[in-house]
Parts: C-alpha cells; structure tokens; sequence
C-alpha cells in the first residue's frame, strides 16, 4: 500500500524524467543508426566505378574519392566493434553477479 500511495504522489516528477530519458534514448538509437550506417557509402563507391567507366572523373579524383570512402567505411567498422565489445563487457559484468573471494582456488 505504501508503495502504490509513494507512485501515485511522485508520479508528477517521475512521469517528466522517465520521458525525457525515453525522448534521450530515442535520439541516441537514431544517431547510433546514422553513424553505423554504411550503405550510403558502398552506394557511393558504386556510383564512383560507374562514373570511372563512362569517364565523367578521371583516375586521380576515383583514386582520391575512394581513399575517402574507405577511411569512412573503416571508421564504420570501428564504431561496430567497438559497441561490440562494449556490449560483450556488459554482458560479462551481468553475468558474473557478486562473488565473494575466499582466497580458495583459481
């Protein structure tokens, strides 16, 4: 009963904060999803072969756009794996609990 009477009194504090943080994570899976996207950038590599090909650019600027696109396309990569192991180590820590060392075995 009294935590029913304690949600019902703080609900007017809790409801803004608990939306706010929601508003957050929201912005924060949508940038995530921008900065992991990479689709634009294998688009663009493509689009740079059929430019080559027809001789709208020449080798030197293919050359160059390409050592841009793969530095983007390698920045993406990092991003990945490292949430990656972010998320590996945040597994690992849910999973281990709270041990108690006594100092027996290893």
């Amino acid at each position: 009963m009294a935590f029913l009477l304690d949600d019902i009194l703080l609900a007017p504090i809790k409801l803004p904060i608990a939306g706010f943080n929601w508003i957050l994570r929201q912005v924060q899976t949508m940038a995530n999803e921008e900065l992991l996207n990479d689709q634009p950038w294998k688009e663009r590599l493509i689009e740079l072969q059929m430019m080559l090909e027809i001789g709208d650019i020449s080798e030197e600027e293919y050359t160059r756009e390409e050592a841009q696109v793969f530095a983007a396309l390698r920045e993406i990569r990092a991003r990945k794996e490292e949430i990656a192991r972010q998320m590996a180590a945040e597994e690992d820590e849910e999973e281990g609990g709270i041990g108690i060392y006594t100092g027996y075995g290893e």
